[in-house]
């Protein structure tokens, strides 16, 4: 499995259509028989063919996103019986979207605006200098 050679076209069009599906390396180098680290090696070697791997890769996060959501929608509009929803498939979906789609969470907006007024108030009364005691200086 981890040979350490060129990769025939016929083995890059199936790692590159697997990419399209699923969007990871591990499962096109796993369906290939090529281990992950060969995939990138040719990466760096054809420029084509990371070009390639790169746009079958950000089209399978799509693929994976558009699943997650169907699967998120079949649930919200009751699609699946009630005792069949699985609330840890449910929450690996959202997961998947929110990592994968852009925008699925929203943007956040902050709405208002706070002032602050800072006030220093002290409970001691400051006290009046008015009748100071005058300071005489003796002489040496």
């Amino acid at each position: 499995m981890g040979r350490n050679q060129t990769i025939t076209h016929d083995e890059k069009e199936t790692a590159i259509d697997a990419l399209r599906e699923h969007g990871t390396m591990q499962y096109a180098s796993k369906v290939c028989g090529i281990s992950v680290r060969t995939l990138n090696e040719e990466m760096r070697r054809s420029e084509v063919f990371k070009r390639r791997v790169l746009e079958a890769r950000a089209e399978g996060k799509i693929n994976i996103a558009d699943r997650a959501i169907d699967l998120i929608k079949s649930y919200a509009y009751g699609e699946v019986a009630k005792k069949d929803t699985d609330r840890n498939r449910l929450t690996a979906a959202i997961a998947l979207a929110n990592a994968y789609e852009p925008g699925f969470r929203g943007t956040t907006n902050v709405q208002g605006k706070i002032e602050h007024d800072v006030r220093v108030i002290t409970a001691v009364p400051r006290p009046k200098y008015l009748n100071t005691p005058k300071i005489t200086l003796l002489k040496e």
